[in-house]
């Protein structure tokens, strides 16, 4: 029975490869670069998770400080919004006002550091330690 399955696949993958090389036209992509799309939240909070890790692999003592990284996403966060926004990139945020830019940032910079880690930063200063 292993056989059978084994072969089975090995025709498969033999199909599949095939397939692929015929359908291979040669050209190459122009354009093969970082590309970040910023007219989505999700688009504005991946570019700004991915400035943050770029930022704490530079400065490694902010690494140790679960509050300094939020602190720093949500101001990065800002920094990128009120960025699209006054060089008009982004669509989501070009109607928008200053303010509503500012919450709009804050939210994505959160968003960028995990919210689960924000709330967990903040119960965490509360908590009483039980020694």
């Amino acid at each position: 029975m292993k056989r059978i399955v084994f072969i089975a696949a090995l025709m498969l993958m033999l199909i599949a490869g095939a397939g692929r090389l015929m359908a291979q036209t040669g050209e190459v992509p122009a354009e093969t670069g970082f590309v970040v799309d910023l007219t989505t939240f999700t688009g504005i909070v991946a570019l700004i998770s991915a400035i943050v890790t770029q930022l704490l692999k530079l400065v490694p003592k902010i690494a140790g400080s679960k509050l300094a990284k939020i602190g720093i996403s949500a101001g990065i966060g800002i920094l990128v919004c009120f960025v699209a926004w006054g060089l008009k990139i982004s669509p989501l945020l070009t109607d928008s006002l200053w303010w509503q830019v500012l919450l709009y940032g804050l939210a994505a910079g959160l968003s960028g550091c995990g919210f689960y880690d924000v709330v967990k930063a903040i119960a965490d200063l509360f908590k009483k330690d039980k020694a």
